[in-house]
């Protein structure tokens, strides 16, 4: 998944700015200090003198009318950040305003983690030129981390213009300014995770080049013990991969072979050469971390794009020279390679990007084949996708690929695995073993990471998840599904890119987690411990109301959404207000864990100018719908539906959505027990 390689621009991140306005001295100087509780970007005042803000990346800030021009960015995460460095440990709010003529932006976090780099994305949506768009999110900040900023992201290398932009803490401060961070645990102490699988298959991890960079070997040291396959994060994207400077320098020359280099990823593949361990190339085509200029004629975004022919030279062209560069220089190293990423779309079809619109619908058969005619001998090639088990998301993958498994072109699905424990684990499976029998391919798990539930024992309900769904993995391979290699996108919590959900196996100082022990019982035998502090869940049948004329709400954003509370209600003053995100299951989202083993009725009040709106169970690779009503006026309806919920469920939510991601209005939500 998503986060680039940054070049951040260097910058004093703690005490050189006075933050928020307060009249106080910055940390490290003479006088009092106070953390102000917001950090406002200041326009009118230029970076390093009292604006709060800093250049992120490769880009150039123009200052005009209170308002920050982005411009020259040389990649997508190129942008405008607030420096936070004061906030680690606490739920922040990131806001600002922006207008583009990129499809999307995005608030992102990035953080030091004992020397290593992290990136979160918190907030995003669509945007237009035209019109301003406010986007705004919450975060955790792990209490570990250092040098905390807030940066503003596009999809694409065009200009963003922030009018207002800004980071608060959410309720108390919890001040660590004199707080040491934790204690790394002995990474060699842990039984090892590959060992234990290895009667079955590779056990991998995705690393940041920072892990072997860092002068702090203990991240290195966690690699080594447990696994034996690595999986750059984004090293080896085409953003990463692609030199910018010296093909736009000379265009005539690099027309149709765009120049490349690889300095971001010969330290991981350094790594893995001098100590046997093979690696997963990720990724040479993908709509996202590929910049946009690569897509014109004289690689210029002002130009035309260009035409199927170039573009085909120049896809083929490049696939030729990161397989060989990397096979020349690590013979061996990389045994499989992420041909195309995530081309189906979330709504059904071939995704719309740059390579379907400069090539056409079959970019995805002519990589495979490209990477086919150069690839190594014995490389095996993948196509790689999330969601992956959803059954109308299998039917176009199936038939994008089969095309191509025909023609020889693929050994391997890669099923990216980022879900929760909300997922079925037998229509996991069953999604693996249709991909390996029908396309007649291996299944490589390649980016897992299970979202750990919202319940009373958070950690523990994950740990058993993961046995019951490791424990259906060593059953498949068992049955003959072909699993040749299970992945986790990440070391530790703390570094991982949705790191408030903590959906890895070891915390972030490398202790192993309840996770871990589950991953071990369900090849070692026995049950996760329960922890001292174990609750035992207790159901309530209490009835769930909200008429919002408290102007208050209990659920919240599901994923990028923003609620508020506004006037027009449905009998009364208040209702709530739905906004932003990127898609339409970008919604309202209520807890309904206390009503397990019982049948709720749910009751509401919506309006949108969308054909229809949804109120949803959120189940992974199902997302049933209790109740589906018409919509498309100014007018309030009226909706209800029933759902039983399975007793013994750790974790459930339920969620209103739009179906074409209009704003919808919500009132009278009431829930209730039946049985």
């Amino acid at each position: 998944m998503k986060k680039g390689f940054i070049k951040l621009v260097a910058c004093a991140l703690a005490g050189m700015f006075l933050l928020g306005g307060c009249d106080v001295l910055p940390k490290g100087t003479d006088g009092p200090y106070e953390v102000p509780l917001t950090i406002t970007a200041d326009f009118t005042k230029k970076e390093g003198k009292g604006g709060n803000w800093v250049t992120y990346g490769d880009s150039k800030i123009q200052l005009k009318d209170g308002k920050a021009l982005v411009t020259d960015r040389k990649a997508s995460n190129d942008g405008i950040a607030i420096p936070c460095p004061d906030y680690r440990g606490n739920t922040i709010n990131a806001s600002a305003t922006v207008s583009s003529a990129n499809d999307s932006v995005t608030i992102s976090m990035r953080y030091d983690i004992y020397g290593n780099v992290s990136y979160v994305n918190i907030a995003g949506g669509a945007t237009t030129e035209s019109g301003e768009t406010t986007i705004s999110g919450n975060v955790d900040i792990p209490a570990n981390a250092q040098n905390a900023l807030i940066y503003i992201e596009a999809s694409d290398v065009r200009d963003i213009t922030v009018s207002a932009f800004s980071v608060s803490v959410v309720g108390d401060f919890n001040d660590l300014s004199g707080t040491p961070v934790e204690e790394l645990a002995d990474p060699t102490k842990t039984a090892s995770l590959s060992a234990a699988y290895a009667d079955y298959f590779k056990f991998g991890v995705a690393t940041p080049t920072t892990v072997y960079t860092n002068s702090n070997d203990s991240f290195k040291k966690l690699v080594l013990a447990q696994f034996n396959s690595v999986t750059p994060e984004n090293e080896l994207k085409p953003e990463n991969v692609l030199d910018a400077a010296t093909t736009k320098a000379d265009p005539e020359k690099y027309n149709e072979c765009p120049a490349v280099h690889f300095d971001a990823a010969k330290p991981i593949l350094d790594f893995c050469k001098e100590n046997g361990i093979q690696m997963r190339g990720h990724t040479l085509v993908w709509y996202s971390q590929t910049p946009s200029w690569l897509f014109y004629e004289n690689y210029d975004v002002n130009g035309q794009l260009a035409s199927r022919d170039l573009m085909l030279k120049r896809m083929e062209n490049y696939i030729d020279a990161v397989m060989n560069w990397c096979e020349e220089n690590y013979p061996g190293v990389i045994y499989a390679w992420d041909v195309v990423n995530e081309a189906a779309a979330d709504d059904g079809g071939m995704r719309d990007c740059y390579w379907k619109q400069t090539i056409g619908d079959d970019y995805v058969e002519k990589a495979f084949e490209f990477a086919r005619k150069h690839g190594p001998s014995g490389v095996q090639l993948f196509y790689n996708d999330y969601n992956e088990y959803q059954t109308s998301k299998q039917e176009d993958i199936l038939k994008m690929l089969k095309p191509i498994a025909e023609a020889g072109n693929i050994d391997g699905m890669g099923m990216q695995s980022h879900i929760s424990s909300g997922l079925n684990v037998d229509n996991y499976i069953a999604a693996a073993k249709r991909y390996a029998d029908e396309l007649g391919v291996v299944i490589h798990i390649t980016e897992l990471d299970v979202t750990a539930p919202k319940s009373l024992n958070s950690m523990y309900d994950q740990g058993v998840y993961m046995k019951k769904l490791f424990e259906a993995i060593i059953q498949a391979d068992k049955d003959g599904v072909p699993i040749e290699c299970v992945t986790v996108w990440g070391l530790t919590d703390d570094m991982s890119w949705k790191s408030a959900t903590k959906p890895l196996l070891f915390y972030g100082n490398l202790s192993p987690k309840p996770a871990y022990e589950g991953v071990m019982c369900a090849v070692n035998g026995g049950d996760v411990a329960k922890p001292a502090d174990y609750v035992e869940p207790v159901t309530d049948t209490t009835p769930f109301v909200e008429d919002y004329e408290d102007q208050k709400f209990i659920g919240g954003p599901r994923y990028s959404s923003v609620q508020k509370i506004v006037e027009g209600g449905y009998e009364s003053k208040y209702c709530l207000e739905n906004t932003e995100g990127y898609a339409e299951y970008d919604g309202y989202s209520i807890d309904v864990t206390q009503y397990a083993g019982h049948v709720i009725h749910i009751s509401f009040a919506i309006k949108s100018k969308a054909p229809s709106c949804k109120c949803t169970a959120d189940i992974d690779g199902v997302w049933p719908n209790i109740a589906e009503v018409q919509t498309g006026t100014d007018e309030w309806v009226l909706g209800e539906g029933d759902f039983e919920i399975e007793e013994g469920t750790a974790s459930l939510t339920i969620y209103f959505e739009s179906t074409d991601m209009s704003p919808f209005y919500l009132d009278n939500v009431e829930i209730k027990a039946m049985n």
